[in-house]
């Protein structure tokens, strides 16, 4: 059939912004021999949701979204099924596709059919290993995921994102943190994950800083280059602990001991 590409829907596409890139792709397609149609399932009468060639369709829909194109056709199978197709094919084959593209395809499959990583990995026949790559929560903010794996932050990205005592306004700090360079002083490290949670659980972050980006940012910039006051915190400890009456320090170590646990 033909079909213009602003009727065709999609789970998820990657924008190509650049107009004269779009148009390079579609010409290049046109200049083949065997020119490859689009591949849609047509979910309801007049209704079409693409299953492969994604990097065309993105740039049909940049470059000429009215025009109607070829596609193939097929009858509509369950939204489970064509993730796994989608996933079939893009992973191995489409490598037009980005890192982004297969994660929202993925955590659709994970959170919307409660799929696990070894259910998926069979049905979609690959690793576990190499559906592992693209599982990253998706309310952290898409550009922090494009740039999770680049900058090794994976681990503590999905951390931050599953705290349940770190306030929504720090993790959208945290998440930028959490992609700078290794090494740089204000990159947010799984030691430190660890520290802001202690922070956040200890202090209760009044609304006016919360509300406050800049002066919030201040401060975990403050916390992360300090590493958090830790070696002054440690000798506070012994110094007080010094200064303490070893009578005293014997009474408060019985009266700990005598504290049930349960």
């Amino acid at each position: 059939m033909l079909i213009s590409p602003r009727n065709i829907v999609t789970y998820y596409h990657d924008e190509i912004r650049n107009e004269a890139r779009a148009k390079k792709i579609v010409q290049a397609q046109r200049a083949r021999k065997n020119r490859i149609p689009l591949d849609v399932q047509e979910v309801a009468i007049g209704e079409y949701i693409l299953i492969e060639n994604f990097t065309y369709y993105s740039a049909l829909l940049k470059a000429q979204p009215e025009v109607r194109v070829p596609c193939l056709v097929y009858p509509g199978t369950s939204d489970e099924e064509r993730l796994i197709h989608i996933l079939k094919i893009c992973i191995p084959l489409e490598k037009g596709t980005s890192w982004l593209f297969k994660n929202e395809h993925v955590m659709r499959l994970k959170q919307d059919h409660n799929l696990s990583e070894r259910e998926l990995a069979r049905k979609a026949n690959f690793n576990t290993s190499t559906i592992n790559k693209y599982i990253l929560d998706t309310r952290i903010p898409p550009h922090i995921r494009e740039k999770a794996i680049e900058m090794e932050a994976k681990s503590v990205l999905e951390k931050v994102c599953s705290s349940i005592v770190i306030p929504l306004e720090v993790k959208t700090i945290l998440y930028e943190k959490a992609i700078i360079e290794p090494g740089n002083i204000y990159r947010l490290s799984g030691k430190k994950f660890d520290y802001i949670k202690e922070f956040c659980s200890a202090c209760n972050l009044p609304p006016t800083l919360l509300k406050n980006p800049p002066k919030l940012e201040n401060l975990i910039n403050e916390l992360l280059f300090s590493n958090f006051e830790i070696n002054d915190h440690m000798n506070s400890l012994l110094n007080s602990f010094m200064r303490i009456n070893p009578t005293a320090y014997q009474r408060k170590q019985g009266e700990y001991q005598e504290i049930s646990i349960h």
